[in-house]
């Protein structure tokens, strides 16, 4: 047999094996179907990404400060940016797998002073002389067993990935920003109770020392009267210190300093009516979900890469140019060489390493499996503990109203009776303290449900009305 015969006999026998081995390649799309098990019924598992352009949520709450706080936040926020950034590399990485699908082409060039020994098989005439060279290369991996392929797949669930991760920060941002805002402005409606309770224990005080100079009552009533003053006061001056980080976490939040953050103006609404009726399939638009799902995908592929990547590889390799011994014949026809023709590489022995490798690569994609089911049963819990929390605050808002009308009105019989002369001060103090307590308790509780509103529309990935079109995560990925 010639040397030729034996080459093509080796050739021809390494891609019948091959062809033999690549049975063992699974698909990877199979692979991922077949590995959601129970995680198959979340709605997440969808391919359309409608969380990208969830639109205006914070339209619904219809306040002119906080649209002008998220806008601060959309352009500034260095968090936001980060998330960008990464997005901005995934795509570039993107581009890098995708270039493996074409053929890579350089060209070099040289000119060298050389010498042979005299003592090898072929003595040139001359031991000394000079070599001109240009060429052009070529190398073409020919995808047979869909490695890069699959690369290309790994790489593109991973950047879809990042993008959903970006919408994942951006709600995240825009929600914390929301609750911070409500909070800041609830507490404004607190302090304002607690200023009107202050300014009636200063009345208290004067009607005490009236009545102590009357000879109507003692000291006693005089100390209990600028107890409660004093401690209205330390009450105000502590929700005055809270507002004021709730304001450093807005400045925060909008990019700024707090010495230059200028707070919008803007009031407090009833929050939005909820539907009675919300379908789990909304939780398709959680960007941590879409996340999820597509680094699940992107295991699996890089399962079937890492599979492919020990069967045998085989590339296209050519070269061709001038060459010359003397410079003034490189651009003769005389000078023309070339050559081209496959190239196999047959992986033999690793010790082990493709076995390991392709375990760990199962291995990963098993993780995203369970992270993926992992973060569905968290959505479904956030919208169950959300509606619920609605639910409860809104029966709880009304008994406050209730315990707060009727506080105020046995504040206001208590202090009549004890300018009468009917009851000691000790009920005035008893009965007012009350009334500010319900007072505070029930705008505590209009507080927590307005923030559990936001809560709800984070859970359900930014609201529960379905936009008609996308335009909120182009146009603000652009600005």
């Amino acid at each position: 047999m010639t040397d030729t015969s034996t080459r093509t006999f080796v050739l021809l026998g390494s891609l019948a094996g091959s062809l033999f081995l690549s049975g063992c390649v699974v698909d990877p799309s199979e692979l991922s179907d077949s590995s959601l098990g129970e995680g198959n019924a979340y709605q997440g598992a969808q391919r359309s990404h409608p969380m990208l352009s969830a639109g205006r949520w914070w339209d619904c709450f219809d306040d002119r400060g906080l649209n002008e706080l998220i806008r601060r936040l959309d352009k500034e926020n260095p968090s936001l940016a980060v998330a960008l950034a990464r997005y901005d590399r995934s795509r570039a990485e993107l581009g890098l797998s995708r270039a493996d699908q074409f053929p890579r082409i350089t060209g070099d060039a040289d000119a060298n002073r050389k010498r042979d020994s005299s003592s090898g098989v072929f003595v040139p005439n001359e031991l000394t002389y000079n070599e001109f060279r240009m060429a052009l290369n070529l190398e073409y991996e020919i995808d047979l067993w869909g490695r890069v392929r699959r690369l290309v797949e790994s790489a593109e669930a991973e950047a879809e990935a990042a993008e959903a991760d970006w919408a994942a920060t951006r709600l995240s941002l825009r929600s914390e920003l929301a609750r911070n805002y409500f909070q800041l402005r609830f507490l404004d409606a607190e302090i304002d109770v607690l200023r009107q309770s202050l300014k009636l224990r200063e009345e208290n005080l004067r009607l005490v020392r009236a009545r102590i100079e009357g000879g109507e009552t003692t000291d006693l009533d005089l100390a209990r009267a600028e107890t409660e003053r004093e401690a209205t006061r330390a009450q105000l001056l502590g929700l005055e210190r809270e507002r004021a980080t709730y304001f450093h976490a807005l400045a925060a939040l909008t990019g700024e300093v707090p010495s230059t953050f200028s707070l919008p103006g803007g009031g407090l609404k009833s929050p939005p009516a909820i539907p009675a009726g919300i379908p789990s399939d909304l939780l398709s638009r959680r960007p941590d979900i879409v996340a999820a799902d597509r680094r699940m995908d992107g295991a699996a592929a890089r399962i079937g890469a890492v599979k492919a990547s020990y069967l045998p590889r085989i590339s296209l390799t050519g070269m061709g140019g001038l060459s010359s011994l003397d410079l003034a014949d490189l651009f003769n026809p005389s000078s023309l060489f070339g050559e081209i023709g496959p190239q196999v590489e047959v992986p033999i022995y690793n010790g082990g390493r493709s076995g390991v490798d392709i375990d760990r690569a199962f291995a990963d994609s098993d993780e995203a499996v369970a992270l993926y089911r992992e973060t569905a049963l968290q959505a479904f819990r956030e919208v169950e503990d959300a509606l619920s929390g609605i639910r409860f605050l809104d029966r709880e808002i009304r008994a406050h109203e209730a315990a707060a009308s009727a506080a105020e009105r046995a504040a206001r019989i208590s202090r009549k009776r004890y300018e009468g002369g009917l009851v000691s001060f000790l009920d005035v103090v008893d009965a007012e303290r009350t009334s500010l307590s319900e007072k505070r308790e029930l705008v505590q509780a209009q507080s927590a449900r307005l923030l559990q509103t936001v809560q709800l529309i984070q859970a359900l990935g930014g609201g529960w009305e379905v936009p008609l079109e996308e335009s909120d995560s182009t146009t603000e990925k652009a600005d």
